[in-house]
């Protein structure tokens, strides 16, 4: 065999092998699905395809960075990491941009091409401090689709033949099953990752579903509660059965607390019921003591209706907070149901107590009796309470409900009807024997101040005489209202009754009309004119110093003849004589009348 032909044979050889490295390489990194695996095990078989390689990385061009960065790297630092080119910057860049791979045969050509493609400062010191002196180098494109997606460069460290076109196209082929490689991993990541987000969705709608499914049959179960009409202490018993929390009910309408043995201390229910009315979120309330409530607020529009209480000893649950939203609606809507009954009974109350006054004779009056419980034989007393309006921000409706439970409270065994209209509680009582009633003046005045004492709105109280059968009601209610009436002219928040107020009993019949007149025709010409004002305020204090000059002058601070002159001018204008009884009976009664009827009372705090 000639020198020719063996060179021929050791060539086809060679080929044979190469190819041989070649298809291995290439199965081996199609096989794998785990991109960096697939990375890594590419870079492997890169320095069996080309043997005389020493060293070598990947780079992958990042859409978002618009720059080549190393995936991958055999026999260079962790600093190669930070060689990332642009696209037509140093030899990596070119490649990638060109689709047109290049190899280099010595130091100088390497380093020629990095000026000539305007490397970074950085990206050169990078490079230099990452890499052994290079010998060699083969850059090729990998691509998908025609389109590039990155870069594989390996380095000669030592030289050992010049590397030849014949590389570069052996390389370029095994760089373009490299592409197909990446592409399949990179799809196995996506639909992995696509087949992660499908079953965490699908464990998500599952436990939505879970909740769901609870709140369905929390919202059966409670609404269930509502439908059968069970008071509000068998619903916040079943709301402690679903949460195992212990749960604490304000009632805004009676203005009490059911504490589920919370032991709220009571300055405590101040603040809260302070804040309550603030707040109509859920809210925190925390002690100094470090104990801890969530207050949730029940509102109807923006009337307060009370609110649950839960003493916090751990973290609530989602579960139990949506258990607890839905309590929340559903005594909401219990305390309506409750406030739209009582409502029914107040208006049938109203119109019974009507019906008793209107009774044509005593048979209907003891028919209406036996309805209400009442016995026609009690004694009864009538009163009337008028609460001050304020800007507060429970309605006035919930400050007559709860005074009627302190009333109710008050005369538990005592026969009684009770209702309200507007700012008014109307209260007929009564009693089998007439000493019972004696000190019920006492008795409100206590209740009065147990109610003022909690910053609740003003209220006075108009109380009749004591009648003996309920056929005298109608009596007792003229009284009450003639009573109030004398409150209102003198503008005083207080109680009193109607045998307190002594002449004035006589007044009240008088119609205001004829009071006007009256005091005009006795004093007129005193209060029509200006200049006459000081004889005026003369003759006010001359009677209410029981008619003493001494006292009198010495309360308008002028001599005793100032006084008897003022007295003389006083007499000659109203042509009267102090000296005739019935003339200074007529004069003072126009003063009183005049001080007490018709002039505005200062507004007493």
């Amino acid at each position: 065999m000639s020198d020719g032909q063996e060179a021929i044979l050791r060539h086809l050889t060679l080929s044979n092998k190469q190819l041989s490295i070649l298809v291995e390489s290439i199965r081996t990194i199609t096989s794998k699905l785990h991109i960096d695996e697939v990375l890594h095990t590419i870079m492997r078989h890169a320095l069996n395809v080309i043997p005389e390689a020493d060293a070598g990385y990947l780079m992958l061009f990042d859409e978002q960075k618009q720059c080549l960065i190393p995936k991958t790297y055999i026999h260079f630092p962790p600093l190669i990491e930070q060689f990332q080119t642009k696209p037509n910057e140093a030899i990596t860049g070119r490649v990638f941009a060109t689709g047109i791979g290049e190899f280099f045969n010595s130091y100088e050509e390497i380093m020629a091409a990095m000026y000539h493609q305007n490397v970074s400062p950085r990206n050169l010191q990078t490079i230099l401090k990452s890499a052994h002196v290079p010998q060699a180098a083969l850059c090729v494109p990998i691509t998908v689709d025609a389109k590039p997606i990155g870069i594989m460069i390996l380095h000669q460290l030592q030289k050992k033949r010049d590397l030849t076109q014949e590389d570069l196209l052996f390389f370029q082929a095994f760089a373009d099953q490299v592409g197909v490689a990446i592409q399949k991993a990179q799809y196995y990541e996506q639909m992995t990752e696509k087949v992660k987000e499908a079953h965490e969705l699908s464990l998500a709608l599952e436990t939505k579903h879970t909740l769901l499914k609870q709140r369905y049959d929390v919202h059966a179960t409670l609404n269930q509660l509502l439908l059968q009409n069970e008071p509000i202490s068998v619903i916040l018993n079943e709301l402690k059965n679903l949460t195992q929390l212990p749960i604490g009910f304000y009632d805004a309408y009676d203005d009490v607390f059911f504490e589920d043995d919370q032991s709220i201390p009571p300055h405590t229910k101040a603040k809260i019921k302070k804040q309550l009315f603030l707040k109509m979120k859920p809210f925190e309330y925390r002690l100094k003591n470090d104990r801890s409530f969530i207050v949730y607020p029940l509102y109807n529009l923006d009337i307060c209706l009370g609110s649950m209480i839960i003493e916090q000893k751990g973290i609530i649950s989602y579960k139990d907070q949506q258990t607890l939203e839905q309590g929340a609606n559903i005594l909401t809507l219990q305390i309506l149901r409750n406030k739209n009954v009582l409502e029914h009974h107040n208006k049938r109350m109203q119109e019974t107590f009507q019906q008793i006054i209107d009774a044509p004779n005593q048979k209907t009056v003891a028919s209406m009796a036996y309805q209400l419980d009442l016995d026609v034989q009690d004694y009864y007393r009538l009163c009337i309470f008028e609460f001050k309006q304020t800007a507060d921000m429970l309605s006035v409706e919930q400050y007559l409900h709860q005074f009627i439970s302190m009333l109710k409270e008050q005369f538990p065994g005592e026969r009684k009807l009770l209702f309200y209209e507007k700012n008014k509680i109307t209260l007929l009582i009564g009693v089998p024997s007439p000493a019972m009633l004696t000190t019920l003046n006492e008795t409100l005045s206590r209740l009065q101040k147990k109610w003022q004492s909690q910053h609740k709105p003003l209220f006075r109280c108009a109380i009749s005489k004591q009648y003996k059968t309920l056929q005298t009601v109608s009596s007792l209610y003229e009284e009450a209202l003639q009573t109030l009436r004398f409150l209102h002219v003198r503008d005083e928040w207080t109680i009193t009754s109607y045998d307190k107020i002594g002449l004035n009993q006589l007044i009240l019949q008088v119609p205001p009309k004829d009071l006007a007149n009256f005091i005009h025709d006795q004093i007129g010409e005193l209060l029509t004119k200006a200049n006459k004002s000081h004889l005026y305020e003369t003759l006010l204090a001359y009677f209410r110093f029981n008619r003493s000059v001494q006292q009198t002058a010495q309360h308008l601070h002028i001599h005793t003849n100032t006084l008897y002159q003022r007295l003389s001018r006083i007499e000659q204008i109203l042509n009267i004589s102090f000296q005739i009884q019935e003339d200074a009976l007529k004069i003072q009664l126009a003063c009183y009348l005049k001080e007490n009827y018709l002039t505005p009372v200062k507004k007493r705090e």
